[in-house]
Protein backbone atom coordinates (compact mmCIF):
# COMPACT_ATOMS: atom_id res chain seq x y z
CA UNK A 1 0.00 0.00 0.00
CA UNK A 2 1.67 3.15 -0.54
CA UNK A 3 2.61 6.00 1.93
CA UNK A 4 -0.73 8.03 0.86
CA UNK A 5 -3.27 5.25 0.86
CA UNK A 6 -1.64 4.20 4.44
CA UNK A 7 -2.19 7.66 5.58
CA UNK A 8 -5.67 7.35 4.39
CA UNK A 9 -6.70 4.44 5.87
CA UNK A 10 -5.41 5.60 9.41
CA UNK A 11 -7.15 8.75 8.96
CA UNK A 12 -10.42 6.60 7.78
CA UNK A 13 -10.04 4.56 10.97
CA UNK A 14 -9.91 7.03 13.24
CA UNK A 15 -12.79 8.98 11.61
CA UNK A 16 -14.35 5.73 12.32
CA UNK A 17 -13.70 5.75 15.94
CA UNK A 18 -15.16 9.05 16.74
CA UNK A 19 -18.30 8.33 14.96
CA UNK A 20 -18.12 4.96 16.66
CA UNK A 21 -17.77 6.95 20.08
CA UNK A 22 -20.82 9.63 19.11
CA UNK A 23 -23.15 7.28 18.21
CA UNK A 24 -22.56 5.04 20.92
CA UNK A 25 -23.40 7.90 23.43
CA UNK A 26 -26.01 8.79 21.72
CA UNK A 27 -27.73 5.56 21.77
CA UNK A 28 -27.03 5.02 24.91
CA UNK A 29 -28.48 8.33 26.37
CA UNK A 30 -31.45 8.52 24.32
CA UNK A 31 -32.19 4.95 25.47
CA UNK A 32 -32.29 5.60 29.01
CA UNK A 33 -35.04 8.25 28.05
CA UNK A 34 -37.05 6.40 25.88
CA UNK A 35 -36.95 2.94 27.93
CA UNK A 36 -36.18 1.87 23.94
CA UNK A 37 -34.44 -1.64 23.69
CA UNK A 38 -34.46 -0.93 19.78
CA UNK A 39 -32.05 2.03 20.39
CA UNK A 40 -30.12 0.82 23.24
CA UNK A 41 -29.05 -2.37 20.86
CA UNK A 42 -27.92 0.33 18.26
CA UNK A 43 -25.92 2.19 20.92
CA UNK A 44 -24.57 -1.22 21.98
CA UNK A 45 -23.29 -1.68 18.28
CA UNK A 46 -21.55 1.50 18.22
CA UNK A 47 -20.24 0.69 21.08
CA UNK A 48 -18.37 -2.56 20.35
CA UNK A 49 -17.56 -0.73 17.03
CA UNK A 50 -15.87 1.53 19.20
CA UNK A 51 -13.87 -0.80 20.57
CA UNK A 52 -13.15 -2.92 17.99
CA UNK A 53 -11.76 0.17 15.48
CA UNK A 54 -9.55 1.25 18.35
CA UNK A 55 -7.97 -2.53 17.86
CA UNK A 56 -8.50 -2.30 14.14
CA UNK A 57 -6.85 0.81 14.18
CA UNK A 58 -3.96 -0.54 15.78
CA UNK A 59 -3.76 -3.56 13.65
CA UNK A 60 -4.00 -1.62 10.53
CA UNK A 61 0.12 -0.48 11.34
CA UNK A 62 0.75 -3.83 12.59
CA UNK A 63 -0.10 -5.28 9.41
CA UNK A 64 2.23 -3.39 7.09
CA UNK A 65 5.16 -4.46 9.44
CA UNK A 66 7.79 -6.62 7.38
CA UNK A 67 8.24 -10.65 8.98
CA UNK A 68 10.71 -10.79 11.65
CA UNK A 69 11.84 -13.39 14.47
CA UNK A 70 8.46 -13.39 16.21
CA UNK A 71 6.46 -13.41 12.97
CA UNK A 72 8.44 -15.17 9.82
CA UNK A 73 5.53 -14.76 7.86
CA UNK A 74 4.62 -11.12 8.91
CA UNK A 75 1.95 -9.64 10.52
CA UNK A 76 -0.93 -10.43 7.97
CA UNK A 77 -3.05 -12.43 9.53
CA UNK A 78 -4.14 -10.24 12.21
CA UNK A 79 -6.33 -8.00 9.80
CA UNK A 80 -9.29 -10.88 8.98
CA UNK A 81 -8.64 -11.94 12.72
CA UNK A 82 -10.14 -8.73 13.79
CA UNK A 83 -12.36 -8.93 11.18
CA UNK A 84 -13.26 -12.17 12.62
CA UNK A 85 -13.90 -10.97 16.32
CA UNK A 86 -15.72 -8.12 14.97
CA UNK A 87 -18.14 -9.87 13.24
CA UNK A 88 -18.66 -12.84 16.26
CA UNK A 89 -19.03 -9.96 18.80
CA UNK A 90 -22.27 -8.39 16.54
CA UNK A 91 -23.10 -12.15 15.52
CA UNK A 92 -23.66 -12.66 19.45
CA UNK A 93 -25.29 -9.46 20.19
CA UNK A 94 -27.82 -9.99 17.26
CA UNK A 95 -28.55 -13.40 18.88
CA UNK A 96 -29.10 -12.41 22.07
CA UNK A 97 -31.17 -9.16 21.46
CA UNK A 98 -33.36 -11.34 19.42
CA UNK A 99 -34.24 -13.81 21.64
CA UNK A 100 -35.02 -10.99 24.21
CA UNK A 101 -37.73 -9.00 21.90
CA UNK A 102 -38.74 -12.50 21.03
CA UNK A 103 -39.43 -12.81 24.50
CA UNK A 104 -41.26 -9.46 24.77
CA UNK A 105 -43.41 -10.36 21.59
CA UNK A 106 -44.68 -13.21 23.14
CA UNK A 107 -45.49 -11.30 26.54
CA UNK A 108 -46.98 -7.91 27.15
CA UNK A 109 -44.75 -5.79 25.57
CA UNK A 110 -42.12 -2.93 26.51
CA UNK A 111 -43.26 0.88 26.99
CA UNK A 112 -41.83 3.51 25.25
CA UNK A 113 -41.35 7.01 25.05
CA UNK A 114 -42.14 7.48 20.96
CA UNK A 115 -41.40 11.42 20.91
CA UNK A 116 -37.82 11.23 21.74
CA UNK A 117 -37.22 7.60 19.92
CA UNK A 118 -38.24 9.66 17.17
CA UNK A 119 -35.65 12.90 17.61
CA UNK A 120 -33.09 9.66 17.84
CA UNK A 121 -34.19 8.04 14.86
CA UNK A 122 -33.25 11.36 12.69
CA UNK A 123 -29.76 12.10 14.04
CA UNK A 124 -28.59 8.78 14.32
CA UNK A 125 -30.18 7.94 10.70
CA UNK A 126 -28.12 10.79 9.20
CA UNK A 127 -24.73 10.48 11.43
CA UNK A 128 -24.92 6.73 10.19
CA UNK A 129 -25.19 7.42 6.91
CA UNK A 130 -22.79 10.07 6.03
CA UNK A 131 -19.87 7.92 7.91
CA UNK A 132 -21.13 4.93 5.61
CA UNK A 133 -20.25 6.91 2.87
CA UNK A 134 -17.00 8.63 3.74
CA UNK A 135 -15.66 5.04 4.63
CA UNK A 136 -17.23 3.44 1.60
CA UNK A 137 -14.87 6.06 -0.61
CA UNK A 138 -11.75 5.54 1.91
CA UNK A 139 -12.36 1.91 1.84
CA UNK A 140 -12.58 2.17 -2.61
CA UNK A 141 -9.31 4.67 -2.62
CA UNK A 142 -7.44 2.21 -0.07
CA UNK A 143 -8.11 -1.45 -1.12
CA UNK A 144 -7.77 -1.78 2.68
CA UNK A 145 -10.07 -4.99 4.08
CA UNK A 146 -9.82 -2.85 7.08
CA UNK A 147 -11.79 0.03 6.23
CA UNK A 148 -14.11 -2.37 3.87
CA UNK A 149 -15.13 -3.90 6.66
CA UNK A 150 -15.45 -0.72 9.11
CA UNK A 151 -18.39 0.46 6.28
CA UNK A 152 -20.22 -2.72 5.87
CA UNK A 153 -20.52 -2.17 9.66
CA UNK A 154 -21.69 1.33 9.08
CA UNK A 155 -23.77 0.41 6.40
CA UNK A 156 -25.60 -1.70 9.05
CA UNK A 157 -25.81 0.87 11.31
CA UNK A 158 -27.62 2.75 8.77
CA UNK A 159 -29.95 0.21 8.10
CA UNK A 160 -31.06 -0.34 12.15
CA UNK A 161 -31.11 3.64 12.63
CA UNK A 162 -33.14 3.95 9.42
CA UNK A 163 -35.36 0.95 10.68
CA UNK A 164 -35.83 2.65 13.76
CA UNK A 165 -37.18 6.00 12.21
CA UNK A 166 -39.53 4.38 10.39
CA UNK A 167 -40.68 2.06 12.64
CA UNK A 168 -41.01 5.27 15.77
CA UNK A 169 -42.53 7.90 12.63
CA UNK A 170 -44.95 4.65 12.33
CA UNK A 171 -45.97 4.77 15.80
CA UNK A 172 -45.79 8.61 16.49
CA UNK A 173 -48.34 8.60 13.12
CA UNK A 174 -50.59 5.62 15.17
CA UNK A 175 -50.68 7.48 18.32
CA UNK A 176 -54.40 8.71 19.01
CA UNK A 177 -56.21 6.08 17.16
CA UNK A 178 -56.99 2.24 17.08
CA UNK A 179 -53.61 1.14 16.64
CA UNK A 180 -51.87 2.97 19.66
CA UNK A 181 -53.26 -0.21 21.74
CA UNK A 182 -50.51 -1.99 19.92
CA UNK A 183 -47.14 0.14 20.72
CA UNK A 184 -46.20 -1.79 23.12
CA UNK A 185 -45.26 -3.90 21.04
CA UNK A 186 -43.48 -1.71 18.77
CA UNK A 187 -40.30 -1.61 20.22
CA UNK A 188 -39.45 -5.76 20.58
CA UNK A 189 -40.75 -6.05 16.69
CA UNK A 190 -38.40 -3.28 15.65
CA UNK A 191 -35.44 -4.92 17.56
CA UNK A 192 -36.70 -8.40 15.81
CA UNK A 193 -36.55 -6.73 12.24
CA UNK A 194 -33.23 -5.16 12.73
CA UNK A 195 -31.50 -8.31 14.15
CA UNK A 196 -32.59 -10.66 11.39
CA UNK A 197 -31.71 -7.44 8.34
CA UNK A 198 -28.04 -7.32 10.49
CA UNK A 199 -27.18 -10.46 10.69
CA UNK A 200 -26.70 -11.59 7.44
CA UNK A 201 -24.00 -9.35 7.04
CA UNK A 202 -21.25 -10.18 9.96
CA UNK A 203 -22.51 -13.72 9.24
CA UNK A 204 -21.18 -13.29 5.79
CA UNK A 205 -17.87 -11.11 7.59
CA UNK A 206 -17.56 -13.52 9.51
CA UNK A 207 -16.92 -16.75 7.17
CA UNK A 208 -15.03 -14.49 4.54
CA UNK A 209 -12.31 -13.70 6.82
CA UNK A 210 -12.98 -17.01 8.96
CA UNK A 211 -11.22 -19.16 5.48
CA UNK A 212 -8.21 -16.43 6.48
CA UNK A 213 -7.93 -17.55 10.17
CA UNK A 214 -8.37 -21.26 9.46
CA UNK A 215 -5.30 -21.06 6.80
CA UNK A 216 -7.96 -22.20 3.74
CA UNK A 217 -7.55 -21.73 0.23
CA UNK A 218 -8.79 -18.36 -0.95
CA UNK A 219 -12.23 -18.40 -2.82
CA UNK A 220 -12.21 -20.17 -6.02
CA UNK A 221 -12.46 -16.68 -8.26
CA UNK A 222 -9.03 -15.92 -6.31
CA UNK A 223 -7.63 -19.53 -6.88
CA UNK A 224 -8.74 -18.77 -10.68
CA UNK A 225 -6.84 -15.65 -11.19
CA UNK A 226 -3.64 -16.48 -9.89
CA UNK A 227 -3.96 -19.95 -11.82
CA UNK A 228 -4.41 -17.92 -15.21
CA UNK A 229 -1.72 -15.67 -14.11
CA UNK A 230 1.45 -18.35 -13.70
CA UNK A 231 0.14 -19.82 -16.97
CA UNK A 232 0.59 -16.97 -18.63
CA UNK A 233 4.22 -16.91 -17.45
CA UNK A 234 5.38 -20.40 -17.62
CA UNK A 235 4.11 -20.04 -21.60
CA UNK A 236 6.88 -20.27 -23.80
CA UNK A 237 8.82 -21.90 -21.14
CA UNK A 238 10.56 -25.55 -20.91
CA UNK A 239 8.07 -26.60 -18.21
CA UNK A 240 7.24 -30.08 -18.04
CA UNK A 241 5.29 -29.65 -14.54
CA UNK A 242 4.10 -27.40 -11.62
CA UNK A 243 2.25 -27.70 -8.47
CA UNK A 244 0.64 -24.49 -7.12
CA UNK A 245 -0.22 -23.87 -3.29
CA UNK A 246 -1.78 -20.26 -1.96
CA UNK A 247 -2.82 -18.92 0.63
CA UNK A 248 -4.46 -15.62 1.57
CA UNK A 249 -4.52 -13.38 4.50
CA UNK A 250 -6.14 -10.21 4.51
CA UNK A 251 -4.84 -8.57 1.54
CA UNK A 252 -1.63 -10.40 1.28
CA UNK A 253 -1.54 -13.39 -0.77
CA UNK A 254 1.48 -16.26 -0.39
CA UNK A 255 2.04 -18.52 -2.87
CA UNK A 256 4.25 -21.35 -3.14
CA UNK A 257 5.28 -23.01 -6.63
CA UNK A 258 7.07 -26.80 -6.82
CA UNK A 259 8.13 -26.24 -10.96
CA UNK A 260 9.63 -29.46 -13.07
CA UNK A 261 11.73 -27.83 -15.45
CA UNK A 262 11.42 -29.88 -18.96
CA UNK A 263 13.89 -32.67 -20.62
CA UNK A 264 15.31 -29.89 -23.27
CA UNK A 265 16.20 -27.28 -20.05
CA UNK A 266 19.72 -26.94 -19.53
CA UNK A 267 20.82 -24.70 -16.83
CA UNK A 268 23.85 -22.64 -17.42
CA UNK A 269 23.54 -20.71 -14.09
CA UNK A 270 20.89 -19.23 -11.36
CA UNK A 271 20.23 -16.35 -13.03
CA UNK A 272 18.15 -18.09 -15.79
CA UNK A 273 15.82 -19.30 -12.52
CA UNK A 274 15.83 -16.26 -11.26
CA UNK A 275 14.14 -14.50 -15.03
CA UNK A 276 12.05 -17.34 -14.67
CA UNK A 277 10.69 -16.31 -10.92
CA UNK A 278 10.53 -12.66 -12.17
CA UNK A 279 8.17 -13.33 -14.84
CA UNK A 280 5.90 -15.28 -12.53
CA UNK A 281 6.38 -12.25 -9.96
CA UNK A 282 5.45 -9.81 -12.42
CA UNK A 283 2.29 -11.30 -13.55
CA UNK A 284 1.33 -11.67 -9.86
CA UNK A 285 1.99 -8.33 -8.99
CA UNK A 286 -0.97 -7.07 -11.46
CA UNK A 287 -3.06 -8.26 -8.67
CA UNK A 288 -4.94 -6.22 -5.94
CA UNK A 289 -2.94 -6.39 -2.85
CA UNK A 290 0.69 -7.43 -1.65
CA UNK A 291 1.77 -10.77 -3.04
CA UNK A 292 4.61 -12.82 -1.89
CA UNK A 293 5.67 -15.40 -4.09
CA UNK A 294 8.04 -18.60 -3.23
CA UNK A 295 9.52 -20.67 -6.29
CA UNK A 296 10.98 -24.24 -5.91
CA UNK A 297 12.73 -25.59 -9.21
CA UNK A 298 12.33 -29.55 -8.26
CA UNK A 299 13.22 -32.47 -10.57
CA UNK A 300 10.90 -35.19 -8.95
CA UNK A 301 7.14 -33.71 -8.36
CA UNK A 302 6.64 -36.06 -5.40
CA UNK A 303 8.68 -33.41 -3.40
CA UNK A 304 6.02 -30.94 -3.96
CA UNK A 305 3.61 -33.16 -2.14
Amino acid sequence: MAESSLALEQRALKVSIAGALFMSVLGVGFAITTKSEAILLDGVFSGIGFFMAIATLKVAALVTRPDDERFHYGYAHFGPLINVLKSLLMVVLCVFALLSSVSALLGEGRPLQIGNAVIYGIISTLGCICFALYLSRAAKTTASLLVSVDSQGWIIDSMMSGAVLLSFIAGYLAIGTTLEVYLDYLDPLVVTVLCLLALPMPIRILMQNGRDVLLMAPEKAVQDDVIERVARAMKGLSVADYRLRMLKMGSTMNILLHIKMGPDFKLKNVTELDAIRTRVVQELNAMEGRVTADLVFVDDMTLAD
